[in-house]
């Protein structure tokens, strides 16, 4: 298999393509969840289509699982072809396909192009990702952590935009996908690279070459469960304790943004004084704890708060992940970014039936306070581990 260059990783893009690559964070937004808020408006639009319904709420679950499963294609191809090549081609997938619905009559054919834009999506991420794992390493955790900052403050806006489209008919939604043409005219400015293989050395073989150790990759798949707790099931629990109201089942995630405007534009910091270890292990008990107090919340204050302390921790988990496999990765580190985020989203799938078990177990509250306490003893393990040097985690060594 081909690889980056080894000095390429040195060179820096310019601005453009230095900005293009801090909005990769946005595809998974768009292109995985905006359209949420015009699956009813789809949904009405095809009524005359046995099972519309569950046709239309499909457009969101095929594209994640989608993106799943073609993740770790994509980090090879990143590997073969380098990120940029794949990153532009992706976010020229992107546009076309995501508008691509706009001109299908038939829910089956939607349903389909959704499936393809779930490819563009991991394509779309995991180059723009490695693009910034390939930067040198003085800047490396300062580009993720302003990533994750650029991705909080789009989910303010996103939403928003694409409920104010569809506003217009459920088609003028899809417009939204069009954000990656602005992208491309951005990365149409970065580096071309020669890709040539890179020389290993005896003492990196051990950790293969893609910097995501199994132990890693299923901290993935964890985080990925806590990440979807809150807007799947957050408004079911407050309806079992007598909220529901919209305005005040949406001050939660509201919650949950600020937070992660918070911790995101403290990672850089937080990376240089503490390492990678010891952030996985803090992410790992700030989802506990906050998960566990949401579940043994009766009031809506003391929930939101919860959810505010759980939220701090997973949006570090996206920066520190790519911060501890850009630092473990042999060559380029496409390929380990790509196996531990369909590691992450996978688990959208995996999550209503876990839930459903823990919830004829533990009654509405269990789902909460099973992940939390799980996420507390991971915590507890991974630090204790971690510091034995019996945990391959990545990256994850002490400043």
């Amino acid at each position: 298999m081909s690889e980056v260059a080894a000095g390429e990783a040195a060179a820096l893009p310019g601005r453009a393509g230095l900005l293009s690559l801090l909005l990769c964070g946005f595809f998974p937004m768009i292109g995985l969840f905006a359209i949420g808020v015009d699956l009813p408006q789809i949904a009405a639009a095809f009524a005359d289509t046995p099972h519309a319904t569950l046709l239309a709420q499909l457009a969101i679950g095929v594209t994640g699982l989608s993106f799943a499963l073609s993740a770790p294609l994509i980090g090879r191809l990143i590997e073969r072809f380098g990120y940029v090549r794949v990153y532009q081609l992706s976010l020229a997938a992107f546009a076309s396909v995501g508008v691509l619905p706009m001109l299908l009559d038939d829910l089956l054919a939607i349903l389909v192009s959704r499936g393809v834009m779930g490819v563009a999506v991991a394509g779309s991420v995991a180059a723009g990702m490695s693009g910034i794992g390939a930067l040198p390493e003085a800047v490396r955790a300062r580009m993720f952590g302003r990533n994750a900052i650029l991705v909080s403050f789009g989910s303010l806006v996103t939403f928003p935009a694409t409920g104010a489209l569809a506003a217009s008919g459920w088609r003028m939604a899809f417009l939204i996908h069009l954000f990656a043409l602005i992208v491309l005219a951005l990365a149409v400015r970065l580096p071309r690279q020669s890709i040539t293989p890179r020389a290993t050395t005896p003492a990196a073989a051990p950790r293969g070459r893609s910097g995501a150790s199994p132990g890693l990759i299923a901290i993935s798949a964890f985080v990925g469960l806590a990440m979807f707790v809150g807007p799947m099931f957050a408004p079911f629990y407050l309806a079992s304790i007598g909220i529901t109201d919209p305005k005040l089942v949406a001050l939660p995630l509201g919650a949950s943004s600020m937070a992660a405007l918070l911790v995101t534009s403290n990672y850089a910091r937080l990376h240089a004084r503490f390492g990678t270890r010891t952030i996985f292990a803090l992410i790992l008990f700030l989802i506990g704890c906050g998960l566990t107090a949401a579940g043994s919340s009766l009031t809506l204050p003391l929930f939101a708060a919860s959810m505010f302390v759980a939220s701090c921790g997973t949006a570090m988990f996206t920066p520190n992940l790519g911060s501890a496999i850009s630092a473990a990765a042999t060559g380029s580190p496409g390929r380990g970014i790509a196996m531990a985020m369909s590691a992450m989203f996978v688990m959208q799938a995996v999550l209503p039936f876990l839930a459903q078990g823990l919830r004829a177990l533990l009654g509405p509250r269990g789902i909460f306070i099973g992940l939390g306490g799980t996420a507390i003893l991971l915590a507890i393990g991974l630090g204790l581990t971690a510091r034995a040097r019996r945990f391959d985690l990545p990256g994850a060594s002490a400043p």
